[in-house]
């Protein structure tokens, strides 16, 4: 009997066909589709490759456009809401779910050993600046569901507790003597005259970004680097995009958003010269390449160690006001500690946003 009979080659043929199409589906054009959230594998992403590979899989697919269009038009069908990492708050807020972001902030999630870690890294920080006569300030830009805790669905709201992990650690910090800003007062009452949070993205706008390199500044003993926000920002205006619309699978928010533009005197700088030799090299596809300039100008070398909430935001107002300025990431603090002592910064600044506190390693160098 031949291994395969006539109708069964067929099928053979048919079945071959079917996964071919998913292959070449890489190159085929595709609609459009949100931004991945996950470009690249995680390290060692064969060590619980389940939890770690899982979320470049989902994101890299071939028509993954066309997938998660049919996918939005089935769950409006179904009267679905956003997606599973966005969590629909009050008044057309949006509030990403992830990272535990939201039990986090509203203290139903609280790890000791996560605000010892944090502590224990900024401890380390603070002694080598000491050592080279520097000063070192700690910041934590808040989640959205701090900043706009009132806007959280009434369930979230019902269910907040004290301490919260910012409270540990504002409170760790001030034990060990280790200069500490805490954003949250200052920011609520900035809130009493404007946004201080986009209300469809997980970040703070430039308003309160300004407000917290002020903080920074201020707390580093350099008050006269500081910004007014009436001077250096144009009047707000409204937009209608964000991350978490995007995550949520919709075109545009569902309520207007507020910015506030900046104006030239906070604005990148263009005649920036690299400093090279500081930062070691990333792949092209890293999203967050870390930087360090020279402007040319007067001023203290300033380094942050920071994320999302301070790469772009405060980019502008550090190539203003410094002679030399570094950016890195913190990797959720495995950073390159060497960077920090090739660059010799006289204020280093280390501000890992709320929800990005933990530690998953050690600085490296």
């Amino acid at each position: 009997m031949p291994l395969l009979l006539a109708f069964r080659r067929y099928w053979a043929i048919a079945f071959i066909a079917i996964l071919s199409v998913f292959t070449i589906g890489f190159v085929l054009p595709d609609l459009p589709a949100p931004l991945r959230t996950t470009v690249a594998p995680a390290e060692r992403w064969w060590e619980h490759a389940g939890e770690r590979l899982d979320p470049y899989i989902n994101n890299t697919f071939a028509f993954r456009g066309a997938v998660l269009a049919a996918h939005r038009t089935y769950g409006r069908w179904l009267g679905g809401g956003p997606g599973e990492l966005v969590l629909k708050g009050e008044r057309g807020a949006l509030f990403i779910k992830d990272e535990h972001a939201v039990e986090q902030s509203i203290g139903q999630l609280v790890r000791p050993q996560v605000v010892t870690q944090a502590a224990d890294v900024a401890t380390l920080l603070d002694r080598y600046m000491k050592s080279i006569g520097g000063r070192f300030v700690m910041l934590v830009p808040p989640n959205a569901q701090t900043n706009n805790f009132d806007l959280l669905p009434a369930y979230a709201r019902a269910l907040a507790k004290k301490p919260t992990e910012y409270d540990l650690l504002d409170a760790e910090m001030k034990k060990r003597g280790i200069p500490f800003v805490d954003m949250r007062p200052i920011l609520a009452e900035a809130r009493k005259s404007g946004p201080i949070h986009w209300l469809a993205d997980t970040h703070w706008n430039q308003r309160s970004a300004l407000i917290g390199f002020n903080a920074a500044m201020t707390a580093a003993g350099r008050p006269d680097l500081t910004f007014d926000p009436a001077e250096a920002l144009n009047p707000p205006s409204q937009r209608r995009t964000g991350d978490l619309v995007r995550l949520s699978g919709e075109l545009e928010a569902a309520v207007p958003d507020v910015e506030y533009l900046p104006k030239p005197m906070i604005q990148l700088r263009k005649d920036l010269t690299p400093i090279p030799d500081v930062m070691k090299p990333v792949p092209a596809s890293e999203p967050f390449p870390p930087v360090a300039n020279a402007t040319g100008r007067e001023g203290p070398r300033i380094m942050v160690i920071g994320d999302s909430f301070t790469q772009n935001p405060w980019s502008g107002p550090l190539s203003q006001v410094a002679s030399a300025y570094a950016w890195m990431h913190h990797r959720y603090c495995r950073f390159d500690l060497g960077a920090v002592e090739r660059f010799r910064p006289d204020i280093l600044i280390y501000a890992p946003s709320e929800r990005q506190i933990p530690c998953k390693g050690e600085p490296q160098r």
